[in-house]
């Protein structure tokens, strides 16, 4: 079930706020965490029903070992190792059993087959969450949690699929928290304005810029150099919408539930450092992996050449979690040779604008990596980026725009009117679009949108913009499309 569907949004979510708050309003606390589990694993289970036996074997086993590390503290290394092992191993099979098998291939000049192994939803999400919680009871940090609570904890529907990365101590301890069981107004209308903020900014943003970005790498073989630039900045803005959309839209139904998650993004397109970046960008995949690999690693704290070294282990470690595949392998070595230029500060340049020019430039050309299918696609795309071919293609590029419903009327009358002038309508479309991004992106984000509503209260001139971006919502349900995070 996807948040931009109707039958999430008119069915699902209005049965399941009501349930929760009904249960919890007559007192019936647990039943009301129960009930939250079993929503959450019918979201879960409405993509493929099958996917509900993995998470509630993981769920079983994982919980089991953290009892089990707590109880016994002279076992606990050995149960750590275990729980991590198994669940590494869980998300091998699934995810790079396939890419071991090609690798051996190439190796051995074998011609073993493929298993071809669809990938469930969202675990390679629940499984980091609970390798953290292992780590934590592990560490004496995790208190002692009922089943149902870490059921409920696991399999809370607005960030199961694809985070924001909850640890234990965050969500939890909420569950126990009488006042989030109470309906309150002002933390609902607070995470239905997120909710309907995140909507807009996958629906009417990134799918749009997405339809350029697949027509482009349709054509790759064909592709100039003005196009190929056109779609990999298209391309950055397609994930960064799509990907914080789905954060915002999770931070605001927790928020509609009475709870809060952390906060996943904050205006990465900011960052003058690559560090900076990375300290905007996916900021809870980030602090997972300071926490519990860098950290554990040895950090900074064993000298410059020790440090280089974790930090390349932990972007390739990263590179690796978002796809079995070696362009995400080159994308998260790229990424962490930049962090380790970014460290020596006597390389760094003075000038924040200039800096933050190159680190988006970065960003661009490196997510181009992360979006091609293959290396042959990479390498075609970077050859049309760097290598000079023209701009004849541009035109067709933008013509793909009149395709969408959007643009639909406008494009057709312009075709019958002035059918001449049909390509420079298409050029000032994307060159609009483009630079309306461009603004937007330098405004407040969500989270600060949210607060700053809150903080001066105009919430007449706040309802009529929530509602006409809901109206534009709601006008392109019809053109429901799953979000890119889901792949990883």
């Amino acid at each position: 079930m996807l948040f931009n569907s109707a039958t999430f949004l008119f069915v699902f979510l209005p049965v399941v706020l009501l349930g929760w708050y009904g249960l919890n309003h007559f007192g019936l606390n647990r039943t009301a965490l129960c009930f939250l589990s079993a929503a959450s694993l019918f979201f879960y289970g409405y993509f493929k029903p099958s996917y509900l036996i993995l998470i509630l074997g993981s769920i079983l086993i994982n919980f089991a070992l953290m009892k089990a590390i707590k109880r016994f503290r002279k076992a606990a290394g050995v149960l750590l190792f275990t729980g991590v092992s198994a669940n590494i191993i869980l998300i091998g099979i699934f995810k790079y059993l396939d890419f071991i098998i090609s690798i051996a291939n190439d190796t051995l000049h074998t011609d073993r087959s493929f298993f071809n192994i669809l990938l469930p939803l969202g675990i390679s999400f629940y499984t980091l969450q609970q390798i953290a919680g292992l780590a934590d009871a592990y560490r004496s940090n995790a208190k002692n949690y009922s089943f149902i609570e870490y059921l409920a904890f696991v399999t809370f529907f607005p960030q199961l699929v694809a985070g924001p990365i909850v640890l234990s101590d965050e969500l939890i301890p909420q569950f126990a928290d009488k006042n989030n069981r109470i309906f309150n107004y002002e933390k609902f209308t607070q995470g239905l304005s997120r909710f309907i903020i995140g909507l807009s900014k996958k629906m009417l943003i990134a799918d749009l810029f997405g339809h350029i970005v697949d027509f482009g790498f349709e054509k790759v073989y064909w592709i100039d150099t003005a196009s190929a630039w056109i779609v990999a900045v298209c391309y950055s803005i397609q994930l960064y919408f799509d990907f914080s959309g789905y954060s915002d839209m999770a931070c605001g139904l927790a928020g509609m539930f009475g709870f809060t998650l952390p906060e996943n993004f904050d205006s990465p397109y900011k960052a003058v450092s690559i560090g900076d970046f990375w300290k905007r960008w996916h900021m809870t995949l980030t602090r997972f992996f300071t926490r519990y690999l860098y950290i554990p690693l040895g950090g900074s704290r064993k000298g410059k050449l020790r440090t280089y070294l974790n930090i390349l282990i932990v972007f390739l470690v990263s590179g690796l979690w978002h796809g079995a595949a070696w362009t995400f392998v080159i994308w998260g070595a790229m990424h962490g040779i930049a962090m380790i230029w970014d460290r020596r500060s006597f390389l760094k340049i003075k000038y924040k604008w200039l800096s933050g020019f190159f680190t988006r430039a970065f960003v661009v050309v490196a997510f181009i990596i992360f979006r091609s299918d293959n290396i042959d696609f990479m390498l075609r795309m970077l050859k049309a980026m760097f290598v000079y071919n023209g701009v004849s293609f541009v035109p067709e590029l933008a013509s793909c725009l009149s395709d969408l419903p959007e643009f639909y009327i406008l494009t057709r009358s312009v075709e019958a009117l002035m059918p001449g002038m049909l390509n420079a309508v298409y050029l000032l479309l994307i060159t609009v679009l483009l630079a309306a991004a461009a603004v937007i992106l330098q405004k407040k984000n969500a989270a600060a949108i949210c607060t700053e509503i809150k903080e001066k209260n105009y919430p007449i001139a706040y309802a009529v913009y929530l509602a006409a971006l809901l109206g534009m919502v709601v006008i392109s349900l019809n053109q429901v499309s799953t979000f890119l995070y889901f792949n990883f």
